[in-house]
């Protein structure tokens, strides 16, 4: 049963902004396709199919080699390709152009979805203001739904309900467009590692098309002249078999076990890494390169172990889809040992050596 009078005025969000179907940026670095794109498509792909209307990606770059046929096995109905040889390096103003001009002058979206990696934090603003929409950013969840405006007695369907942490990060919040003043389209971004990307399909058939926006020379002022990547410790854990994640209360001592754990496991063969809530990086006890959550990496390993971690919801928002995960935590009602696969109820600073001990004998957790 519906939470809305019988009397409620009906709209569809596509109807009442004028626009339709549902588009993903898919990013594009040093001509490589990010796999941020790969993964949106499967919320989009998901969206798409619930409203009846096509899924679009965008491509924008100096040579998009193979990425529009690699977006079509992935799900795209069509792949909208924008090529300059002044785009082989992000610059803020041509992306912005060109996704604006298209957004505006040909074919505007219910639904955009971008990744929220540094291109994506930067462009999705931009281009927010140019179509005058607005942005839910930092994502974790993505769906369609209805919406009941009470004082107008307005029931907006279809829309976008783009989910994210909010109050500290204690609540998962839903974020709609404005009932009163609908705006298109519905922009969200989401971290990558998030998202599953979709399997690849490659009989599946699409159309590409290519634009050619309305480029102004000021679109151009900015020229990048070099590129050095490097620096700092960033560690990808997405590929690691093993993840032991070590939560405030631990402190110094404990993060020198958990290391230790991993690199007796790394000793064994064993693809393991070392890593850390918010709270513990925020303490000094670990980098921010090593943060798993919604402001970290996000993860999905055969097994994580978390040590001492409770369970906030901004944690369990970067390792929830984990394969299997095992606590180690005093407290057996906290919210990570409640969903964990395994627990082991007790003091890190007694469990972990114990464990130790057992991966030098050979124990790898069954890998």
């Amino acid at each position: 049963m519906s939470d809305w009078p019988e009397d409620a005025l009906m709209q569809r969000f596509s109807e009442a902004t004028s626009s339709e179907g549902v588009m993903v940026f898919a990013e594009m670095v040093d001509g490589e396709l990010l796999n941020v794109g790969r993964e949106l498509m499967g919320p989009g792909r998901e969206m798409a199919d619930q409203l009846g209307v096509s899924l679009t990606a965008m491509l924008i770059h100096h040579d998009v080699g193979s990425a529009p046929q690699d977006l079509i096995s992935l799900g795209a109905d069509k792949v909208v390709v924008v090529t300059d040889p002044r785009l082989e390096h992000f610059t803020t103003l041509p992306y912005t152009r060109a996704l604006s001009d298209y957004l505006m002058n040909v074919h505007r979206p219910e639904i955009l979805l971008m990744g929220a990696t540094t291109t994506g934090r930067d462009l999705a603003p931009r281009v927010a203001s140019r179509v005058d929409a607005g942005v839910t950013a930092d994502c974790t969840k993505l769906s369609v739904g209805p919406f009941y405006h009470r004082k107008t007695k307005t029931v907006t369907t279809h829309m976008l309900e783009a989910h994210r942490p909010s109050f500290g990060e204690s609540k998962l919040a839903c974020i709609m467009s404005n009932p009163q003043q609908l705006w298109a389209p519905a922009m969200a971004t989401a971290r990558p590692g998030i998202f599953v990307a979709p399997d690849s399909d490659s009989s599946r058939t699409g159309e590409v098309e290519d634009f050619t926006p309305s480029w102004s020379e000021k679109d151009f002022d900015v020229e990048v002249i070099d590129v050095r990547r490097g620096g700092g410790e960033r560690v990808e854990l997405g590929h690691c078999k093993i993840i032991i994640a070590g939560g405030i209360p631990c402190g110094q001592t404990g993060f020198r076990e958990i290391h230790e754990l991993s690199e007796s496991l790394k000793s064994k063969g064993i693809d393991a890494e070392w890593a850390a809530s918010r709270a513990a990086v925020d303490a000094g006890y670990a980098p921010s390169t090593r943060q798993i959550g919604q402001t970290g990496q996000s993860v999905r390993p055969p097994i994580y172990i978390a040590v001492a971690i409770s369970g906030a919801p901004q944690h369990m928002a970067g390792m929830k889809d984990s394969a299997r995960i095992i606590s180690i935590n005093t407290d057996e009602n906290c919210t990570m040992v409640q969903s964990s696969d395994a627990a082991i109820i007790g003091d890190y600073r007694e469990v972990l050596p114990s464990i130790i001990e057992k991966v030098q004998s050979g124990f790898t957790f069954g890998l």
